[in-house]
């Protein structure tokens, strides 16, 4: 499944068309070294990559370890990317990439895009989660159990990373046994609804599944705690980054 940019006509208030504040949220962007995704519009496989370099005319990513998915997304059609900026997440589409050598580097460049969509929906907005110290949720199957790592949080759901062996998972299925480790506190069990999946290729070369996931009637006070993680984690990043 491949999410696509909302039209104009739905969030036409969250879109950014100045230039100088398009390329002041992208540097941020690769400054904060926030994961993007790139994907073809034929949907294809998607590319997990990082910004290398923004100016006032460009926007270079990081080449991926897959050829072929370089390859697609250097094609002449359009790309379409996703990242998230100071916890809210970020979409844009590019009409097309070219692959350049800089520095020894394989990067994947484009003109800047012209405007970038920012879903400001405070309530529910979706913050990175660290990768060093990385969230677990565990999920059962009914088959066998997925360990995966959560790459996103919000009170709402979880976007996660599972390795294909160990991810039988099905779009639009709720998971009633899943447990979510917070740091600094217990297990907590709660109801998981896969809403996307798609395939992606690490930049170790490494094949994965993404899952977008829903929580469904979440306890109180396990909304309460949620809260309070994605308050301390937002926190301890803008000290980073300041």
């Amino acid at each position: 499944m491949t999410p696509m940019v909302e039209p104009e006509d739905t969030h036409a208030r969250f879109y950014v068309h100045h230039r100088a504040e398009v390329e002041r949220i992208l540097r941020e962007v690769m400054t904060a070294r926030a994961l993007v995704s790139a994907y073809p519009t034929d949907g294809r496989g998607r590319l997990l990559t990082t910004v290398v370099a923004v100016d006032a005319q460009a926007l270079c990513l990081e080449c991926g370890p897959d050829a072929e998915m370089n390859a697609r997304l250097t094609s002449g059609r359009p790309v379409n990317l996703d990242t998230t900026h100071d916890g809210v997440r970020v979409q844009f589409s590019l009409p097309a990439m070219h692959q350049v050598w800089q520095a020894g580097q394989c990067v994947l460049c484009a003109p800047l895009p012209r405007e970038l969509l920012r879903l400001q929906r405070r309530a529910y907005y979706r913050l990175a989660t660290s990768l060093a110290n990385p969230i677990k949720c565990r999920i059962d199957t009914g088959q066998g159990v997925v360990d995966a790592t959560v790459v996103d949080l919000s009170v709402g759901g979880v976007g996660i990373l599972a390795y294909p062996p160990m991810a039988p998972l099905e779009v639009g299925r709720v998971y009633p046994h899943t447990r979510l480790s917070l740091p600094g506190l217990e297990a907590f069990e709660l109801s998981l609804a896969v809403r996307c999946l798609f395939e992606i290729t690490l930049r170790n070369g490494r094949r994965s599944h993404r899952a977008g996931c829903q929580f469904i009637a979440l306890p109180p006070g396990v909304e309460v705690e949620l809260q309070r993680t994605l308050t301390r984690m937002e926190r301890d990043m803008r000290r980073r980054y300041v």
